[in-house]
């Protein structure tokens, strides 16, 4: 007798449960119009596993770019007229940090210090500079040669220590500009060379006057927060190879690869100091 009434409250419960169930599942049908889908949810274990698997996107990187200065930083000479700035986009920053880059050049040809002082004056400039992620310059070699050409048939050191004297004072507030425009953005100052070793022979004076303003443009460079003096001087004295143009005075492109490599290496280094 109790196993009867026992097997009937079973009965009972299982009638409930089963009614229970097919209403749940008629609701869901006029409701949503089809019966719930199967999903072919992963343990908790793989969908894990999959996460770790998965590459992150990485936020697109775009750097801008700014060149300043004279013809080296122009370009001229180098058939492909990208010169080394052209160089340093394609084996630094687009195949090296894989970004994507926007490039302002604002050198002219011919430039001297105090026409870059007038030039960092132009507004098109300054904003230029102020959104710069880098800045690379060249200046000097006018101010430079320009006593050559003033005084070539009366080379006294004078000359070339007091123009050397107003250069670096130029120089001076150049960078002050640059930066007070621009706190943050490194800037890349490519030193001078003797075009004169090659064409005319090895002139030691000249040499020794090239080297003379270099120092003292390093040592300007180096007063100024996160700016860097790459040398490449040595770069056309000791080649064996031509790496000028044919107007024996600006690189060709070898000459500009070269370049552009040396100030590569100084990226990278820098690169890797700053990690």
């Amino acid at each position: 007798m109790i196993m009867k009434r026992w097997m009937k409250w079973l009965l009972i419960t299982l009638t409930l449960f089963l009614v229970a169930g097919a209403g749940a599942l008629t609701y869901v049908y006029f409701n949503t119009g089809s019966l719930p889908e199967q999903t072919n949810s992963l343990p908790l274990s793989d969908k894990i596993q999959e996460a770790f698997q998965e590459k992150p996107e990485l936020d697109e990187q775009v750097v801008q770019i700014v060149g300043l200065g004279d013809s080296l930083t122009k370009g001229v000479g180098d058939q492909g007229k990208d010169g080394y700035i052209g160089y340093v986009n394609d084996h630094y920053f687009e195949s090296d940090q894989n970004a994507t880059v926007t490039l302002k050049n604002y050198a002219i040809t011919g430039s001297k210090t105090e026409d870059l002082l007038k030039r960092l004056e132009q507004e098109t400039v300054r904003n230029g500079v102020e959104k710069a992620d880098y800045i690379f310059l060249t200046i000097g070699g006018n101010d430079l040669f320009g006593v050559v050409k003033n005084h070539f048939m009366n080379l006294d050191q004078q000359y070339f220590t007091l123009q050397k004297k107003i250069y670096l004072e130029n120089l001076t507030t150049i960078l002050a500009t640059i930066r007070n425009l621009n706190p943050d953005a490194p800037i890349y100052f490519t030193g001078l060379f003797n075009p004169f070793s090659k064409a005319f022979g090895d002139i030691p004076e000249m040499n020794e006057i090239v080297d003379d303003w270099n120092q003292g443009s390093r040592s300007t460079v180096s007063d100024t927060t996160d700016a860097t003096f790459v040398p490449v001087a040595d770069l056309f004295l000791e080649s064996d190879e031509n790496l000028l143009y044919e107007d024996a005075f600006h690189p060709n492109e070898e000459g500009y690869h070269l370049m552009g490599d040396r100030i590569v290496s100084y990226l990278k280094e820098n690169n890797v100091a700053n990690r």
